[in-house]
């Protein structure tokens, strides 16, 4: 058997095509674990129970679209996806099996608009920062965020027949939201504030 030599060239092309091949496999995991889907600016459903969700201003970041996911997720009534938006072992408070069976039934809000997101300073949530602190601490958030959404909703008829607590009209909502730990650490709601 003969020693063959490779040309320099040779070997400067396979190194440029293994890194492009490294390369493209980090991109794509990286892809992968984000799941793949993406918010848009308007929903729509048309059929026997109708539904519009509309973003008139998008997300600025993270904090801010793990909100925005939980109005399009509510708003479509995906409630199967909300579950992945909260801490596990708040799961159970927020029976999202009641807003499921309720949308079965023809009751729920057939319309959200979103009007703007705003992460609030410190200051804007002075009276309620230690009580943030301490579900931040208790999920094992390092980090958190207060986003308020200013939006707007519409029920369905047989929904305004039992008249909701918060009826047609505009309102606003905090959303305390955490940071996981961990390299792919995903931000998660962990308090819903009163409209």
């Amino acid at each position: 058997m003969s020693k063959e030599k490779f040309s320099p060239q040779a070997l400067k092309i396979c190194g440029i095509t293994l890194a492009c091949l490294a390369i493209m496999f980090m991109v794509a995991a990286v892809n992968r674990s984000r799941g793949g889907e993406h918010l848009v600016k308007e929903y729509t459903v048309e059929d026997s129970l109708p539904r519009y969700v509309k973003f008139e201003k998008m997300p600025s970041d993270d904090a801010q679209l793990a909100a925005a996911w939980y109005f399009k997720y509510m708003g479509l009534a995906q409630f199967d996806r909300c579950v992945r938006l909260f801490p596990q072992d708040q799961l159970e408070s927020l029976n999202f099996g009641q807003d499921d069976l309720n949308f079965r039934e023809g009751r729920y809000i057939k319309e959200y608009i979103i009007h703007g997101f705003q992460t609030l300073a410190t200051v804007e949530y002075a009276d309620q920062k230690p009580y943030y602190d301490e579900q931040a601490s208790r999920y094992g958030f390092k980090e958190y965020k207060v986003v308020r959404v200013n939006f707007s909703q519409r029920w369905s008829d047989k929904a305004l027949e039992q008249a909701p607590q918060w009826g047609d009209g505009t309102y606003t909502r905090d959303f305390a939201v955490g940071k996981e730990s961990g390299f792919r650490g995903k931000w998660k709601i962990f308090e819903l504030g009163m409209m």
